[in-house]
């Protein structure tokens, strides 16, 4: 459990520098762009038929996210769209919210460590499993390669390699080690 009381969570090196090079579940992407959907998307979709080239407004916004595709299958290369949640500060919820959170009593919701890398700090954060973007790969690494080198990576998942690979089957952003 991800109590913040323990003096393993407040301890643990969450974060380390980043490697861009491989994507892996646990990933952090400050400020990534994404697409939003008009409000009269449902309107459009329900008229269209198979080969329909639709000319649909998209708002871009940029949010903070978390990679929460399998690293396996992002390191064998078994899917073309990345799986990502946002993140949101903890202090965008009440105290009585941030304990329930912190206990994994909110399935929903999971609560990760502050950052205390130079120049990366942030305070504890929310993972918001109701909010869901699925980007290109492609796009993922290309945005993620434009990052500094020191922005942080979450070590909820160790490195994936080919010998690792088949561990991560099961893995969530929960902590673990291999």
């Amino acid at each position: 459990m991800n109590d913040p009381n323990t003096s393993e969570a407040l301890d643990y090196p969450w974060y380390q520098a980043g490697n861009w090079t491989v994507l892996e579940q646990g990933d952090l992407l400050p400020n990534c762009p994404v697409l939003i959907s008009p409000a009269n998307l449902t309107a459009h979709l329900l008229k269209a038929s198979e080969g329909d080239k639709l000319e649909i407004a998209q708002q871009v916004q940029f949010a903070d996210l978390i990679i929460v595709s399998q690293s396996c299958d992002l390191f064998n290369d078994k899917i073309e769209q990345v799986l990502l949640c946002g993140h949101f500060p903890a202090s965008n919820h009440g105290r009585d919210a941030r304990i329930s959170i912190s206990k994994e009593q909110r399935p929903a919701l999971h609560m990760i460590e502050k950052c205390e890398l130079s120049n990366h700090q942030f305070e504890r954060r929310v993972v918001d499993f109701r909010t869901i973007y699925t980007l290109p790969k492609a796009f993922v690494l290309a945005f993620a390669s434009t990052l500094s080198t020191l922005e942080t990576k979450l070590l909820d998942v160790a490195p994936c390699g080919p010998d690792k690979a088949e561990e991560f089957t099961t893995q969530t952003v929960t902590p673990q080690l291999c």
